[in-house]
Formats: structure tokens, sequence, C-alpha cells
């Protein structure tokens, strides 16, 4: 919703503002500000075209159950029901894409099964829309044969499909992954975010990757513009002064970091190893091809 244009921009401190891809700072955000919450799942849904107008929300409790004291527990960043009895998922991820497609699929899995009460009927039952906020792929764009344009590299959207005509077989599974950092270095390759996804998409996409966009005023802009954004941004601000909430946000912040910093760590000493085996390897052939040179010239002076 387009605002006055006498409207004074805000005063914002970028420094200051909680970034809201950390999983706590989103969470403490959609469960304090649910207009914002739906402004945002709306803009989700019209950027894959999908006809679901959000009215109303309620956020439920973001665990999961478990079958069994062996089961693996599963929280949520938020868990939420729409008026029509539809359930949503969403997530921020920092780390562990690589066990993201199985870790979604599992969520969604369980959260469906909850849904089904004692003698209702199973079709009847609203569907399961999960939603993974990235920070990067979940799988690398040459890899995905119809993935043939950046709309589709930033939204995936996933559903069960007939494989010969690739009709939907059933409503009740959506699975939406938003790569937040393909998303970033657009708007910083373009300066614009009016050229990667559907226009109100694209605005919540640039507040919530707010500290990966290199032009500020791309966002101030998107305050202007839109009440929605102008209310989220100043909720957020708000949120990012309590002094209680900012030190959960930092430790959450902190144990990302060090997470990452290990895994990064890790990853460079498996190429320092294999790297010192290729070395090896390579010192072996060329071993190997003398030894044969030399028996080859020996056969032949015999």
């Amino acid at each position: 919703m387009p605002m006055d244009k006498k409207l004074k921009s805000l005063n914002i401190d970028y420094s200051l503002l909680m970034d809201l891809r950390i999983d706590y700072a989103f969470k403490i955000f959609a469960e304090g500000n649910p207009n914002s919450l739906i402004s945002l799942l709306n803009a989700i849904f019209a950027n894959k075209k999908i006809r679901r107008i959000i009215k109303s929300i309620i956020i439920k409790n973001p665990y999961l159950d478990k079958k069994s004291n062996e089961d693996k527990l599963s929280i949520l960043d938020i868990r939420a029901e729409l008026d029509d009895g539809t359930t949503i998922l969403i997530e921020m991820h920092m780390y562990g894409l690589g066990e993201l497609k199985a870790k979604t699929i599992r969520s969604w899995a369980r959260a469906y099964g909850e849904e089904l009460e004692v003698g209702q009927s199973y079709v009847s039952q609203p569907p399961t829309i999960t939603i993974a906020f990235t920070n990067g792929a979940v799988e690398p764009i040459e890899n995905c044969e119809n993935a043939k344009t950046k709309n589709q590299k930033i939204h995936r959207l996933c559903m069960i499909m007939d494989c010969e005509d690739f009709a939907v077989f059933t409503n009740a599974m959506e699975l939406h992954y938003i790569d937040m950092k393909a998303f970033a270095e657009a708007v910083n390759a373009t300066d614009s975010i009016s050229n990667t996804e559907e226009a109100m998409f694209a605005k919540w996409l640039s507040v919530i990757t707010e500290k990966e966009i290199n032009n500020k005023t791309l966002i101030e802009n998107a305050c202007k513009e839109e009440e929605e954004i102008q209310m989220a941004v100043t909720a957020l601000q708000r949120q990012s002064e309590d002094k209680i909430i900012r030190q959960a946000y930092q430790r959450r912040k902190d144990e990302i970091y060090f997470y990452n910093k290990e895994r990064a760590d890790d990853r460079r000493l498996l190429e320092q190893a294999e790297a010192k085996i290729a070395e090896k390897d390579a010192a072996l052939a060329d071993k190997d091809l003398l030894i044969a040179k030399l028996q080859s010239q020996l056969n032949n002076q015999q």
C-alpha cells in the first residue's frame, strides 16, 4: 500500500538492526508482528502466482511432537495456522544446507501427519506449506534441468507433480526455498530490486537481507513506497533496541558464527588432506610411468 509522499523517511541506524536471517531474530519479529508476517507470506505466494490471500493467522507451538523417545525432536522457527486450517512452517537457515531438503520434507511430513484427527476424512485435511529461507542454494542451479531463470534460483517452489505432463498431483505439499544470498547478489549487481522478483516480495527480501544489501537507499525507498514495509522496519528497530532481546540475539548470532567457522575449518583441512593425497597419487603415477619406461628400454636392449 503506497504511503503519503509527504511522510518523512525513517532515521534508520542499520548497524543496530538485528539480522532477520538469524533464526532467533526472525522468530521474535514474526511472532511480535503478525500483520507483517501476513504481508510477507502473501508476497511469497504472489511471487509464484498462487491465488491465496491470507487475512488472519494464528501462531502455534513450534515443536513437532516426537513419535517415540528415540525420535529426533524438531523445532521450527515459526509454525502457524491460517483461517482455512492450512499449516505454515517457516525456517531460517544460515547453515546446514546439505541436509536441508531432507529436513524440510521430514518436518512437512510430521506436521501433515499430526493434523488428521480421529474420524476425519483424509481428503478433508488442509495442506501443509513449508517455507525455508536459505543463505545459499539448496541445490546448484546447474543441476536443475528446468532452471533457466534467476527467478527459479532465488525462489524455488516444489510440489508433488506428474512426471510426464507436470500436472500438480496434490496441493497437500508446497515447499518454498528462498535463496537470500542469490537475491542479495542480484540486487548488488544491478543496484536495483525491481529486476529480481515480484515487487512486494523483492521489497520484503531487501529488508530480510539488509545486512548484505550495499545500497541502503533501496530499503529506504521501499519504506516510503509501502506502509507495510515501513511498519515492519519500525517494529524491527524497536525490537532491536530491547536489551533482553538483543542479548539473546547476540548469543544466537555467535553460535551460528562459530558453527560456520568450525565447518569452514573442517572443509579447509579436508581440502588440504585431499591436495596431499592428490600430490602423492601424482608422484606414484610418475614413478610407475618411469618404471614402465625403464622396463621398456631394458626389453629393447635385450
